[in-house]
């Protein structure tokens, strides 16, 4: 069964055709106003930078009683056409406290002018019992009362469940509203209604929940081939996820943020070959979400499977005294090297403005210490 969505004093309007078409769409209900919403940019989604060393909040359980940790000069940068938003929206009472949230499902579309802006789309509860974004169709516009409101996002869209809570584990990345920091928490929007039925809104940015481990492999002296194997780039020595913990994008409790535990750490995910790319320059180059991880207690290890000159490798860098932020990107480049018929690997740090990478070995299956810089 398809559940539309039902919007203030509206009810869902299903379009046939791709979900970003430009259809005509029939005005504002008496007594309400159409709600159109430009693309959020992002914190921490650009390779080369993210989100520098800032302390989360730490004061009382609220967030958002202006006591946040200011975000120093970041990289931020737009969503990409197609992407996919969860928004929840939640209305100002007369006893000043805001109502249960309500759910629309939103995609990124570029717009002729250049500039991207949000359509609507449908989405549907599937037998897990999780709303899922539909891909196939336009979704009802949202349509509001006179008032005042509070949205918060999150994206990509994945399956949520009606309590708008999402299981969130390593390999993915995740971006949203966040209470903790001024320039991405939730603040009151006035909804009026006006002559031309239409009220634009460009909400504040959104920011990673995640860490992220990019990884560079270039060919040293006497190596002309490299190739990822199907094994691909496993790391472990991550948070583990535990079964039935979901992420309440939508809270501003510091409770429901991300938590860094400071248990196990047994934790392993894995960047497939297939996804790893080789650039037109030899470069050899991956990247992936992790959960936030204190791992100062332990090593997290990375183990690299690769065809150098055709020939089966395997290497490992072990990484010591680490604590994985969001919004961070830990760094590592590898330079494989053939000299007198031995493989070696150096390994080395990007020196960016995020933290130390310093790998405690660099060394082969075979047990060869490497050398590192």
């Amino acid at each position: 069964m398809r559940y539309w969505k039902t919007v203030i004093l509206a009810s869902a309007i299903a379009l046939t055709g791709a979900c970003g078409n430009k259809e005509t769409l029939p005005e504002a209900p008496e007594g309400t106003v159409k709600i159109e919403f430009l693309a959020p940019q992002v914190y921490g989604k650009a390779l080369t930078r993210a989100v520098p060393g800032t302390k989360a909040y730490d004061g009382d359980d609220v967030l958002g009683d202006g006591n946040w940790h200011t975000l120093p000069d970041a990289d931020i940068v737009a969503m990409d056409e197609g992407e996919t938003l969860w928004i929840s929206y939640s209305k100002l009472d007369e006893n000043g406290e805001y109502g249960p949230p309500s759910l629309q499902a939103y995609r990124v579309d570029i717009n002729a002018g250049g500039y991207n802006s949000l359509v609507s789309c449908p989405y549907e509860i599937g037998e897990d019992g999780l709303y899922h974004v539909t891909d196939d169709m336009i979704g009802a516009p949202l349509y509001l009362e006179t008032g005042t409101y509070k949205f918060k996002m999150i994206s990509p869209a994945y399956p949520i469940d009606p309590s708008m809570k999402m299981l969130v584990d390593n390999g993915m990345y995740l971006y949203s509203t966040d209470g903790r920091y001024y320039e991405t928490s939730p603040e009151p929007m006035d909804i009026v209604i006006n002559e031309t039925g239409v009220q634009y809104i460009k909400l504040k940015p959104i920011i990673s929940q995640v860490a992220r481990f990019t990884f560079e492999i270039v060919k040293g002296d006497g190596v002309y081939e490299l190739e990822p194997l199907q094994a691909g780039i496993e790391i472990s020595g991550l948070q583990n996820t535990e079964p039935g913990i979901s992420y309440n994008w939508c809270s501003e409790h510091i409770k429901d943020t991300l938590e860094m535990k400071y248990g196990d750490k047994r934790a392993m995910v894995t960047i497939p070959g297939d996804r790893i790319a080789t650039g037109t320059d030899g470069i050899i180059r991956a990247d992936i979400g992790v959960l936030p991880t204190f791992a100062l207690p332990n090593s997290i290890a990375i183990l690299l499977n690769l065809a150098v000159n055709g020939v089966p490798t395997q290497y490992m860098t072990l990484l010591n005294g680490m604590t994985l932020l969001h919004g961070h990107s830990y760094n590592i480049k590898w330079t494989v090297s053939l000299k007198d018929g031995q493989i070696s690997v150096m390994t080395w740090q990007n020196q960016s403005w995020s933290t130390d990478l310093t790998p405690a070995s660099a060394s082969s299956a075979d047990g060869n210490q490497r050398e590192r810089k």
